[in-house]
């Protein structure tokens, strides 16, 4: 018997892809993203010995990979799929339980335990960034 999902919004290979490690909410909106100092972390082989030691804390509390961003009804949940591995989950954060503030396809989000936390995400995910704007507590302290 097939579950009635309502329609998500944003990309939907990536609502196909997290729907096999979230299935116990609908997911209304999902997107890719990249963390804040990514293009260092993944082109620091070219610097030699010198690219681990300037790319160790690139991203910050992220994982150098790829982030997909879920947003549920009552949480958003970030994602991560390394190049090689399965999709596997960062964190889950309810409504209102954070901040959220965004210019253009960067999303600067205020996360428990990871801190601030700086994203671009891929074109086309305005309605995602909008809700997960609608669903934060205010805008991310500066």
């Amino acid at each position: 018997m097939q579950i009635p999902r309502p329609p998500s919004v944003g990309d939907q290979n990536v609502v196909k892809q997290l729907r096999s490690v979230l299935f116990s909410e609908a997911i209304l909106g999902a997107t890719s993203a990249r963390p804040k100092g990514y293009r260092l972390a993944t082109l620091s082989w070219l610097l030699g010995w010198v690219g681990p030691l300037l790319a160790r804390k690139a991203t910050g509390s992220l994982p150098a990979t790829v982030i997909y961003i879920a947003v549920t009804s009552v949480d958003i949940r970030l994602f991560s799929r390394p190049p090689l591995g399965e999709v596997f989950e960062i964190g889950r954060w309810k409504k209102g339980s954070y901040r959220a503030s965004h210019a253009g396809s960067r999303l600067s989000l205020e996360l428990e335990r990871l801190g601030a936390v700086e994203l671009f995400c891929a074109r086309g995910a305005q309605p995602v960034i909008d809700l997960v704007i609608a669903g934060a507590a205010g805008p991310v302290a500066r």
